[in-house]
């Protein structure tokens, strides 16, 4: 992850979990956020071995994902695929033998509405590298790596294979960023609960070929619930198997928006039309 100074944003204490080495750290009470799309509750938390320095509050991870980072640091700038969020009080870092388990107020679904199959999205703060002459020009992509797990009941775990918690694709804050690093917040956010085309390569685009790629979308590594086996999820885990090096992090969840195909709309739309007939 890049590196930043900065103070972890404290937000309001429920309940207290155990995490790595006895340390004790927050997690939200039950009442949350209801009836968005994001996260509501943290379940469980486990540092792990040598997670990011000061990035160890399970509660960022909860709500929307960063859409502005580096206020606090004195670098503030629109979250990119060059540039993603590194604060303390937006992240939150999972050491070697750590874990974080969410959970969501209303079940994400396996709906075949769903662009690309895609019910669950994670937001990490992986990036893509800008080439050797600092331009907008992607070259290597930087992932941690990281196991997504997601549950119907908290007992019975289904691993995602092909898809890393830490990984593809890289945040987007915003449609109308004017530059692929430091640039001001836009005014058109892009939307977290729409995910990008699994299939695209970003190797080798520049930052507006990107923005073009991805649609509107903001990013996110894909989670298919059919894939794994369930119906619907209510929780979700991140884990770093122990021995592994480094660190991974996680920003924030979402449930995929479904979008209508065309067809689906215009039977919507016939059936409406009839029943305000038959009312007439």
């Amino acid at each position: 992850m890049r590196t930043a100074i900065g103070l972890a944003a404290g937000l309001a204490l429920g309940l207290i979990v155990p995490a790595f080495a006895g340390v004790l750290v927050p997690s939200l009470s039950p009442v949350a956020l209801a009836a968005d799309p994001w996260a509501d509750r943290v379940v469980g938390y486990v540092q792990g071995l040598n997670p990011a320095a000061g990035r160890t509050n399970p509660a960022t991870a909860l709500g929307e994902p960063t859409r502005f980072t580096g206020v606090a640091s004195g670098f503030p700038g629109a979250v990119t695929p060059f540039s993603p969020a590194f604060e303390a009080s937006e992240i939150v870092s999972i050491g070697a033998g750590g874990s974080l388990t969410l959970a969501f107020d209303e079940p994400i679904t396996d709906d075949a509405d769903n662009p690309f199959g895609i019910d669950l999205l994670v937001f990490g703060n992986s990036f893509v590298f800008d080439d050797v002459n600092f331009t907008d020009l992607a070259g290597v992509f930087s992932s941690d790596g990281g196991r997504i797990e997601v549950s119907a009941d908290g007992v019975d775990w289904r691993l995602k294979s092909g898809v890393e918690a830490d990984g593809l694709f890289p945040t987007l804050g915003y449609v109308d960023t004017a530059s692929f690093f430091g640039a001001p917040a836009g005014v058109m956010p892009t939307d977290f609960t729409r995910p990008v085309d699994p299939a695209l390569d970003l190797i080798g685009l520049n930052f507006a070929q990107i923005i073009a790629a991805y649609g509107g979308a903001g990013g996110g590594a894909g989670v298919d619930l059919a894939s794994v086996g369930l119906s619907s999820a209510s929780f979700v885990r991140f884990s770093l198997p122990a021995g592994v090096s480094g660190n991974i992090e996680i920003d924030g969840v979402s449930d995929v928006r479904a979008i209508p195909a065309p067809a689906s709309l215009l039977v919507l739309v016939g059936g409406l039309v009839a029943t305000r007939r038959r009312r007439s």
